[in-house]
């Protein structure tokens, strides 16, 4: 069992200036970022676990993979209080993005992290937003490498639309190729150690933010295969970027119950993953109550920020966004073009990042039976990775 306590807040100062002529109005924002985030996983995000064994050893009653706290206002894999802050703040700055490929090889591994129809590390993602706006530099939104444009890509910067026709971004996936059923050419499955099922994660036209197909997550097993799929062919941009996904929850989904041991449910949907491990970026726990917050999770829960539950699930097509740098173990969060500021850090060495192979896309979750009576069923579709900002749009 895995609790925890500590987490991030946003401490904002404002100061002003004044002359006999001039008024000047100057704001700065900082955020002290702390804690650590939720997740029932213990094991090392390195390590390659055999399919339908728990994550780094996990037993059966979810020590680690699956791993609950006490009843309570726990967080995720039943470890975490409601974090403080969870306050939004809008985008960076915008410019048109760089032209790049579309692509991607899909090897039969990630880092070493992850076997094609073989055993994987458990790992976690969670939904979230993207701004409306055009690419940003390289930086993240405000930054100084970030080009000028207001915060939901105003500016310089250009509307993004869905779809992968005609774009160029370094990756773009609108899930349109394959066949219902069965993955796209550039994806293989990424193995849980749960008791995966046949239709844990598969393209399906029964739900589409564009074209006709998408991505499908639908299981009540914990520890759900996912999609992997290369980023050998982005090259540098796996290690530094802007991207962007869309989810789509069934209604109604299904609340977590409570147990003996759990009263949350914590569900990852976009992991990135490489020699350092998996870096789960869009990561969700959700309480009793049927809200949830957003987190940056590893499997080891030694790092690193979470938001206050603010968030709900309805019918809708969201959109999660977030921004990293691995040379300086930088990242930014935003759900539906809205930052999420509370999960912003920098500098943070625990967070394992390195330079990412693969993306892990699906969702999985960690705790034990009985937490939920019914599917989670989650589609995912128009995912993008680029140099400066995609948008939601």
């Amino acid at each position: 069992m895995h609790t925890r306590s500590s987490f991030p807040r946003s401490v904002f100062s404002l100061g002003f200036a004044r002359s006999r002529t001039l008024l000047l109005a100057l704001s700065c924002a900082s955020m002290l970022l702390g804690g650590s985030a939720c997740n029932p996983d213990n094991s090392r995000s390195g390590s390659i676990i055999p399919s339908g064994s728990g994550s780094g050893g996990a037993s059966p009653s979810g020590a680690s993979g699956g791993s609950t706290a006490p009843a309570g206002p726990t967080g995720s894999g039943g470890s975490q209080l409601a974090a403080a802050g969870g306050s939004t703040g809008s985008g960076g700055s915008s410019e048109p993005g760089g032209s790049a490929r579309t692509g991607g090889v899909s090897g039969s591994g990630t880092g070493g992290s992850a076997q094609t129809g073989g055993s994987t590390p458990n790992t976690e993602g969670s939904g979230g937003s993207a701004q409306t706006g055009g690419g940003a530099g390289n930086g993240p939104g405000g930054a100084p490498s970030a080009a000028g444009g207001s915060p939901n890509g105003g500016g310089n910067g250009s509307v993004a639309a869905t779809g992968c026709s005609g774009k160029t971004y370094k990756l773009c996936e609108d899930f349109e190729t394959g066949t219902a059923g069965a993955l796209g050419p550039m994806w293989t499955k990424f193995n849980g150690y749960g008791a995966a099922g046949p239709t844990d994660v598969a393209l399906a036209t029964d739900a589409a933010h564009s074209g006709k197909m998408s991505l499908k997550s639908d299981s009540m097993d914990r520890g759900q295969q996912r999609a992997q799929r290369s980023l050998a062919a982005i090259g540098a941009t796996a290690y530094k970027h802007w991207g962007r996904i869309f989810y789509k929850v069934q209604q109604p989904s299904p609340a977590p119950l409570k147990t003996a041991t759990n009263t949350v449910i914590h569900i990852t949907w976009t992991s990135m993953i490489g020699p350092g491990g998996e870096n789960r970026v869009v990561d969700i726990v959700e309480n009793m109550s049927g809200a949830h917050q957003w987190l940056f999770n590893i499997p080891s829960d030694g790092c690193c920020t979470s938001s206050a539950y603010n968030w709900k699930f309805d019918a809708d097509w969201h959109c999660a966004e977030w921004w990293l740098d691995v040379s300086t173990n930088s990242y930014r969060f935003f759900s539906d073009s809205t930052e999420v500021p509370a999960l912003a850090f920098s500098g943070k060495t625990n967070s394992t990042m390195s330079n990412y192979t693969g993306i892990i896309v699906g969702a999985t979750w960690y705790q034990q039976a009985g937490t939920i009576t019914s599917p989670f069923v989650i589609w995912f579709d128009d995912l993008a990775i680029d140099d400066n900002r995609i948008g939601c749009q």
